[in-house]
C-alpha cells in the first residue's frame, strides 16, 4: 500500500510538471496579451458604445413674444431644428472608418510584437548553441594543457606552445562566462514575458533549409495585403469623410409651431413657420481647408509607401534568396573537406601527435562557430523578409521557426 501511495503521488507530481511545460509556441502567443494592445481595444469598445453619433435634431427652442406688453398680444413658439441628414451619414461612417483603423492600428502593434517575439527567441536559441560552442573550445584548450603536462619530458613539448595554451584557456574562460551571461540574459527575457521560472526547450528543432525554401517559395506566389497599407488607406478614407462631413456642417433649418391664445379677431390661434438655410456663405471655410490638406498629406503618405513597400519586398526577398545559396555552398565546402575522414587517418598514423588532433578539433569547432553565425544571420533575414510579406500574423498563426511550422493556438 506504501508503494502504491508513493507511485499515485509520484504520477501527480509528473503530471503536473507536464501541464506546467512550456513551448516556444506559448511564448510567442503571449503577443495578444501584451498591454500595449489594452488602449487600442478600449478605443474601439469606446466607439462601440455609439457615443459619437449625432441626435435627430440640433436643439428645441421654447420663445415667448408679448410686443404690446399686454395680455392679448401673447405668443409662443417652438422651434425645432432637425440634423442635417448628410452631415449624420457622413459622422457615421466617419467614427465606422476611425474603428477600422484603430483595429488596423492594433494588427500592426501585434505585428511588431510579435516580430519581437520572434527575435527573442532566435536570440535565445542562437545564444544556447553559442554557449555550447564556447564550452567545447574551453574543454579542449584544458585538453591541450594537459598533453603539454603530460609531455614535458618528451620531445614534444613546447615551452611557447604550453604558455600560449595556458593563456588561451583564460581567454577562452572568459568567453565562456560571457555566453553564458548573454545566453541567462536572454532566458530572463522569456521568462518574465512567460511568468515562468524554468523553461526547457532541448527539443526543439529549427526549419531546415529545405523548409525555408518552400515556406519562401509559398509567400512569393502568394497575395497578403501589407497591413500598414491597408492602415494608410484607411487613413486617407477617414481624412476624405472628415473633409466630407465639414462640408456638410450647416443648419437646414427650422419648424417652428406658433400659439396665440388671446386673439379675438376670429383668426386660427395655431400657426407653423418653417425656415431653410442657403449655405451661400460658409464660416468653416478654414477647418475644410485644413482638412484637405490633412487629406493630400495622408493620400502622398499612402502613394509613397506603396513604392517602398513593393521595394522592399523585392530586396528582401532577393537578399534571402542570395544568402540561403551563400550558406549553402558553406557548407557543400565544409562537408567537402572531409575532416572525419581526416581526423581517422591522423589517429591510426604512426606519427601520431595528439596536439595534431587537437587543432584539428580546434579547427573543427571554428567551422562550427562559423556555421553558426551564418545559419543565425540567415534566420534574421528569413524573418525579416516574412514580416515584409505580413507572414508572421496570419491566421492560423504558426511558429515559422519550427521545422514542423506548429501551429500557434
Amino acid at each position: 500500500m506504501r508503494y502504491v501511495g508513493w507511485l499515485f503521488i509520484c504520477n501527480i507530481l509528473v503530471s503536473v510538471q507536464g501541464i506546467s511545460q512550456t513551448t516556444p509556441e506559448d511564448f510567442l502567443i503571449t503577443a495578444f496579451e501584451d498591454r500595449s494592445l489594452n488602449e487600442y481595444q478600449a478605443q474601439i469598445n469606446f466607439i462601440n458604445r455609439g457615443t459619437y453619433k449625432i441626435p435627430f435634431g440640433d436643439e428645441f427652442e421654447l420663445r415667448y413674444g408679448n410686443d404690446e406688453l399686454s395680455l392679448e398680444d401673447v405668443g409662443y413658439q417652438l422651434r425645432f431644428r432637425p440634423s442635417n441628414p448628410w452631415k449624420v451619414r457622413r459622422n457615421n461612417a466617419l467614427f465606422n472608418a476611425r474603428k477600422e483603423a484603430i483595429t488596423l492600428r492594433q494588427s500592426l502593434v501585434f505585428k511588431k510584437l510579435l516580430f519581437d517575439r520572434y527575435l527573442m527567441l532566435l536570440k535565445y536559441i542562437s545564444s544556447k548553441n553559442a554557449t555550447e560552442l564556447s564550452k567545447k573550445k574551453y574543454q579542449l584548450a584544458q585538453n591541450k594543457v594537459q598533453l603539454y603536462e603530460q609531455a614535458v619530458e618528451s620531445d614534444l613539448f613546447d615551452g611557447s606552445g604550453f604558455i600560449d595554451a595556458k593563456l588561451e584557456v583564460i581567454e577562452l574562460l572568459e568567453k565562456y562566462e560571457d555566453s553564458k551571461v548573454k545566453w541567462n540574459h536572454a532566458t530572463e527575457k522569456i521568462k518574465l514575458i512567460l511568468g515562468k521560472e524554468n523553461i526547457e526547450w532541448n527539443d526543439f528543432t529549427l526549419i531546415s533549409l529545405e523548409k525555408m525554401e518552400e515556406t519562401m517559395y509559398n509567400l512569393l506566389t502568394s497575395s497578403f495585403f501589407n497591413t500598414d497599407l491597408q492602415y494608410l488607406q484607411k487613413q486617407v478614407e477617414v481624412a476624405e469623410l472628415e473633409t466630407s462631413t465639414e462640408r456638410f456642417d450647416f443648419d437646414l433649418g427650422y419648424i417652428q409651431a406658433e400659439y396665440t391664445p388671446f386673439k379675438n379677431n376670429g383668426d386660427n390661434e395655431l400657426g407653423i413657420s418653417v425656415g431653410v438655410t442657403l449655405p451661400i456663405f460658409k464660416n468653416n471655410k478654414n477647418q475644410i481647408a485644413e482638412q484637405k490638406l490633412d487629406e493630400i498629406e495622408q493620400q502622398n503618405e499612402f502613394n509613397a509607401a506603396v513604392h517602398q513597400d513593393s521595394l522592399n519586398k523585392v530586396l528582401k526577398s532577393s537578399f534571402l534568396s542570395s544568402y540561403l545559396l551563400h550558406h549553402k555552398k558553406l557548407l557543400k565546402e565544409i562537408n567537402a573537406l572531409n575532416l572525419d575522414s581526416i581526423t581517422k587517418n591522423l589517429s591510426v598514423s604512426e606519427n601520431f601527435n595528439p596536439l595534431s588532433l587537437l587543432k584539428l578539433e580546434e579547427g573543427k569547432i571554428k567551422l562550427e562557430e562559423i556555421v553558426q553565425i551564418s545559419h543565425h544571420r540567415l534566420l534574421k533575414y528569413y524573418l525579416e523578409f516574412l514580416n515584409a510579406f505580413d507572414a508572421l500574423q496570419q491566421i492560423p498563426l504558426k511558429n515559422y521557426l519550427s521545422n514542423d511550422l506548429n501551429f500557434i493556438r
